[in-house]
């Protein structure tokens, strides 16, 4: 999981080229140096890990360009709900087969979880989405509900119940 001054650095690289990545054809758009990809459901969770802790100064940059090119935002969002669910799928299939080998993993994994949350209400018409609630109950079983699984300071911008995922850790066995 970056690092909130990563997230930062991430946030203002990615709001510069956001017209261009959404018109362009990639959907993991590279930002350079060691900043992660930029893809809309990245921006929006470091946008929101962000706003958390008080720096919320694009916000009105985002929102432009999202209602500029809203049919781009909406294509590229709905492109990223199927990769992030294939790598979630994958994921919970690792920690199934092995959950001694893949519990510690959670904190990192539940990264496309979340994204997968943030993307919902701008993605276009995704019917991949009808099997998340089918993973939530697999999770559900195997989720020790806890503390939130990254930094405490942005605990707050993640109501427990609409991301009930983000507050605990998996059994190992």
């Amino acid at each position: 999981m970056p690092k909130l001054d990563q997230d930062k650095r991430f946030l203002e690289a990615g709001v510069q080229v956001l017209s261009d990545y959404l018109l362009s054809k990639e959907l993991f758009y590279p930002l350079g140096g060691d900043l992660p990809r930029l893809t809309i459901g990245n921006l929006m969770l470091a946008h929101r890990r962000l706003t958390a802790i008080g720096y919320d100064t694009l916000s009105n940059e985002i929102d432009t360009v999202r209602a500029k090119w809203r049919v781009a935002w909406g294509q590229k969002a709905s492109r990223e709900i199927h990769t992030r669910l294939e790598l979630w799928q994958n994921f919970l299939s690792d920690y199934r087969a092995s959950p001694e080998n893949n519990a510690d993993r959670y904190p990192v994994e539940v990264r496309h979880r979340a994204i997968l949350q943030l993307l919902v209400d701008d993605a276009d018409s995704t019917p991949e989405l009808d099997l998340l609630p089918g993973l939530d109950s697999k999770l559900k079983g195997c989720l020790i509900p806890g503390e939130f699984v990254w930094e405490k300071q942005v605990a707050i911008g993640f109501e427990r119940v609409e991301y009930w995922f983000l507050f605990g850790t998996l059994k190992s066995k």
